[in-house]
């Protein structure tokens, strides 16, 4: 009996410990989690560049082949259209946009400068690899950006 409950433990403490290796460069990513949970969740703020004011929060949920990303900004410009996208990288090293542009839907300010977008990649993001969020400030002007922040799984 007590080597079935020793055995049943170890069961549930590895069930608890999901890692993924990055094969380009060695680094391993441990996360200790429950055994029921199902995706990834990874979340961040994002901060102002360039003097825009713009902040904000994302979260996206990996599960089942799909990420589903959603972002919240702040202080943005009445009537704004702005892109945005998620890239590889953080927002000092940026290394382009995970993914196609066309996946991303603009994000629309509304009258108090709030905004909010919610959309569902057909991909899932890599444990191993940094992913930031930039917002840009217009679908003339991609090069600006005008707030980022780092996923933080």
């Amino acid at each position: 009996m007590r080597r079935m409950i020793l055995t049943m433990a170890a069961f549930a403490v590895v069930g608890c410990v999901r890692t993924h290796a990055n094969e380009a460069t060695g680094e391993v990513d441990v996360d200790i989690e429950s055994p029921a949970k199902t995706g990834e969740d990874w979340s961040g703020s994002l901060a102002a560049r360039g003097g825009s004011g713009i902040t904000g929060s994302f979260k996206a949920i990996v599960a089942d082949g799909k990420t589903t990303v959603t972002v919240n900004l702040a202080n943005a410009m009445a009537g704004q259209r702005l892109p945005w996208h998620v890239h590889l990288g953080t927002c000092d090293n940026d290394m382009g946009i995970f993914g196609d542009a066309s996946w991303y839907p603009p994000i629309v300010v509304a009258n108090d400068g709030t905004a909010s977008v919610n959309t569902v990649l057909n991909y899932t993001l890599d444990e191993a690899k940094d992913y930031i969020i930039n917002v840009h400030a217009s679908s003339t002007n991609m090069q600006t950006i005008v707030a980022c922040g780092d996923l933080d799984d």
